[in-house]
């Protein structure tokens, strides 16, 4: 049975997201499946301000009319006139759009790959499209993945229109905030099946999926070895997903009694747990993951979201967001009886150290201009809270008493600032 511990978030944050889980998600117990003669497949057209994240694509009948049953919603949608695509005499299954993201890849991209459970042999091929005229090499955990579910011989990519004698179109088996149905979960319980267990890996009882290294260098995360000392002091394994194999990850997310991680689409892998796991993540953003609220009902796992993150400014996802040991973190430590990071993770220097790799961040990709996603009118009072939490933090900067980086000390208002100090010192 899925269960959630809200303590842990601000709670705003936590209003926000109990109503997301109180949002109806019905399992969907049948699925439609659409098959036709002379059917083409129309790789992804890019398109602005249609009110698609992707673009257009998907499949056209013999008579050029469109299959919505092939579309995507908000995702893909809509055909687009072509001329003399390329035949092929085969019957394929259509699977959508290859998206070149792994969290994106495990809820949009696969979902309609139930169909190759059935193992149908009168199927030739199972066929994604990219963008429009691309090429792309299918490699690493995406290629172990349609290994596992035994179809990669079967793969086909393509990129420009192609007719075939006979399409079959699966529905998609999972829609974020609207609908699942079992037949998802049965793609990556068959994959779980199929592994092959390699004898020198090694179990971990608990373990936390680390950003540090997938995130090293990259100007936009700040504080992440302070969660990887504090996990490491309490007894669990850090792991970097993107550094193993599929199936050695599977192993050990199945094998484990507890998975810890930090919010974005590395928790997507809990696709491939057990039931009823338990989930612990930090949450990096302040936005609530949607995919993840569904995947975390499907799996039925046992929830503790933490807001043990630094929140100032509204940004994209992408970031800068700066993580740590906040009053949160430290409350979430005292109730479980948890050792805390390292004391040279909880010093002020250390925080005032990503901090101002933060703010240089910020600086350098916003300037200091408030930045607005579509989706944030919403969440402001869930922003603002985050601002007010974390304001005391860093306030002597914040309100521009002390400088912190390197071009303010050049700055005529912290000159005076520090001449004023240094007044009120020889009072």
């Amino acid at each position: 049975m899925f269960q959630i511990d809200y303590s842990f978030l601000r709670p705003k944050k936590a209003q926000w997201l109990k109503r997301m889980y109180d949002t109806p998600f019905p399992e969907k117990q049948s699925l439609s499946v659409w098959q036709g003669k002379n059917a083409t497949i129309l790789p992804l057209h890019e398109v602005v301000n249609e009110g698609l994240l992707f673009g257009l694509g998907g499949v056209a009948d013999e008579n050029g009319q469109y299959v919505e049953l092939s579309g995507f919603p908000e995702r893909i949608g809509r055909g687009y006139a072509f001329e003399n695509p390329v035949y092929k005499d085969e019957k394929v299954v259509y699977c959508g759009y290859l998206v070149n993201h792994w969290g994106h890849f495990l809820v949009e991209a696969v979902n309609r790959l139930w169909y190759a459970l059935k193992d149908d042999q009168t199927v030739d091929k199972y066929v994604f499209f990219i963008d429009e005229g691309q090429e792309r090499e299918i490699k690493g955990n995406y290629k172990e993945f349609f290994q596992l579910l035994k179809i990669w011989d079967k793969l086909e990519i393509i990129s420009t229109p192609t007719k075939y004698r006979e399409v079959i179109v699966p529905e998609i088996a999972f829609q974020c905030m609207h609908f699942y149905s079992p037949e998802y979960l049965a793609i990556f319980d068959a994959i779980a099946d199929n592994i092959t267990v390699d004898p020198t890996w090694e179990k971990a009882d608990k373990i936390y999926f680390t950003r540090s290294s997938f995130a090293k260098g990259n100007g936009f995360d700040f504080g992440l070895d302070c969660l990887d000392n504090f996990f490491q002091r309490n007894g669990f394994t850090l792991l970097a997903p993107e550094t193993i194999t599929l199936s050695n990850l599977i192993w050990l997310i199945r094998g484990a009694s507890e998975i810890a991680t930090i919010s974005g689409s590395v928790h997507h892998n809990m696709l491939f747990a057990r039931n009823g796991q338990k989930l612990t993540i930090v949450e990096r953003l302040i936005i609530n993951d949607d995919h993840q609220v569904g995947i975390n009902q499907m799996r039925q796992l046992h929830v503790t979201p933490i807001d043990a993150n630094f929140h100032l400014y509204p940004v994209d996802t992408t970031g800068p967001l700066m993580v740590g040991c906040n009053h949160i973190l430290e409350s979430y430590i005292a109730d479980k009886g948890l050792l805390p990071p390292a004391e040279e993770f909880r010093s002020k220097a250390y925080r005032d150290q990503c901090f101002k790799g933060y703010m240089a961040s910020y600086q350098d990709n916003y300037r200091y201009r408030w930045h607005m996603e579509p989706w944030y009118p919403e969440i402001c009072d869930s922003l603002y809270e985050a601002y007010e939490d974390n304001y005391p933090y860093f306030k002597e900067y914040i309100d521009g008493e002390k400088p912190f980086l390197r071009e303010h000390y050049f700055q005529i208002h912290y000159l005076k600032q520090f001449i004023k100090r240094l007044i009120h010192y020889h009072r």
